[in-house]
């Protein structure tokens, strides 16, 4: 369970993906809320530099970094803020799990792709190709099924509030053969860690307080 302070997140359903037309109506639902929230959205943000649990899974990455505001295992929920470090593009990929995104801020070009030569696991460029392009903009809001398979360029300052459900595999994938100077990226910080995580590692203390800081100059989150 989370160490934050009680609020009406605790009160949330399992998420169930069985459903993932009713799941993402009650994740959008969620996302809605809180993105209104700014007090506890501001509250969530802060209480991480006194968690020791939210700041250890909270990530730095090349193409995308996380801070994780609320974990409950139980029922299978977190729930994070995502903010592109730059114009980033990310490699075509699927999850481990069934996911909700809304945009706060920013916005980037979101690529759905089909696959046409694997039925799950891995895949390359050659077994996937464009399905529908989107414009992803902020109050958008979209859920993905784990064995979808998407891609996105950000542009810089993008922030979005991501909730995922109970994991349903062991590991994603990602179509390698077009990971960019993946290989000049140090190593992933956990071992055994897909290739497309390689540079992936828990927030510094002071890299979480630039990315706070980051989010009250936006709007994201009050200032104090």
């Amino acid at each position: 369970m989370t160490t934050a302070a009680p609020s009406w997140l605790d009160d949330l359903p399992a998420i169930d993906d069985a459903d993932l037309r009713a799941s993402h109506r009650l994740r959008s639902e969620i996302l809605e809320r809180l993105g209104a929230d700014q007090t506890l959205l501001t509250r969530l943000v802060h209480e991480i530099e006194h968690d020791p649990h939210r700041l250890a899974e909270s990530e730095i990455h090349p193409l995308i970094n996380r801070l994780v505001l609320y974990q409950d295992d139980a029922r299978g929920l977190q729930i994070r803020l995502h903010m592109s470090p730059g114009s980033r593009e990310l490699v075509p990929h699927d999850h481990k799990y069934s996911f909700t995104v809304k945009i706060l801020k920013g916005a980037y070009i979101h690529v759905w792709r089909r696959r046409t030569g694997t039925g799950e696991g891995e895949f390359t460029a050659a077994d996937i190709e464009p399905g529908v392009i989107t414009i992803e903009h902020p109050g958008s809001a979209y859920t993905l099924g784990h064995p979808m398979i998407h891609q996105t360029v950000m542009l810089p300052g993008t922030v979005t509030l991501f909730i995922r459900g109970p994991r349903a595999k062991d590991r994603s994938h990602a179509a390698l053969d077009m990971l960019p100077a993946a290989d000049d990226w140090p190593e992933a910080s956990q071992a055994g860690k897909p290739k497309h995580a390689r540079g992936q590692r828990p927030v510094t203390l002071d890299e979480y307080l630039a990315m706070r800081q980051q989010l009250a100059d936006q709007g994201v989150i009050a200032a104090t």
